[in-house]
């Protein structure tokens, strides 16, 4: 018989997150991360609670897909759909209406997202900008529009 893992699902603040030391061999996120604004603490509390050669996969909004004040796409005279990235390097708040109106993610650059990763200790082993693939859009057409710009931004690091 193969060994099987505990998977321990927990419900937390995280701004406030604490969690037991060297408790984990993985801590994974969807699309979470950028909602906070205290990512290098959150970081902090990762990186003390995962076991040696831990791992840390997660996924985020884009930077690029993040950054403008008034995302959305714009079209020119041809109909050509362009991707604003207005604001880039001016870091924190914005507000989108996801889910619900007036909802707060916190930009940030691709540099700032990754450089908090390797000062808190971490590795990158994969970084993926995400774009779907020639199949997805045969199957999904309305995924063409996300070949001009990424969308998602996919990192795994383990521990240094």
């Amino acid at each position: 018989m193969g060994e099987y893992a505990v998977v321990e699902y927990v419900r937390r603040d995280l701004e406030q997150l604490v969690l037991p030391p060297a408790s984990y061999d993985l801590v994974y996120s969807s699309l979470a991360f950028h909602y906070i604004e205290g990512y290098t603490n959150l970081l902090a509390a990762i990186r003390q609670s995962l076991q040696p050669g831990g791992k840390l996969v997660f996924s985020i909004e884009h930077p690029v897909f993040m950054a403008p004040r008034q995302p959305g796409w714009l079209a020119d005279a041809q109909g050509r759909k362009r991707w604003p990235v207005d604001s880039y390097q001016q870091q924190g708040p914005r507000v989108s209406d996801w889910l619900a109106p007036g909802v707060i993610k916190q930009h940030r650059t691709l540099g700032t997202t990754l450089n908090a990763l390797i000062h808190a200790g971490f590795q990158l082993e994969h970084v993926e900008e995400w774009g779907p693939t020639d199949e997805q859009v045969a199957q999904q057409p309305a995924l063409a529009e996300e070949l001009e710009r990424p969308m998602l931004l996919l990192v795994g690091c383990s521990l240094r």
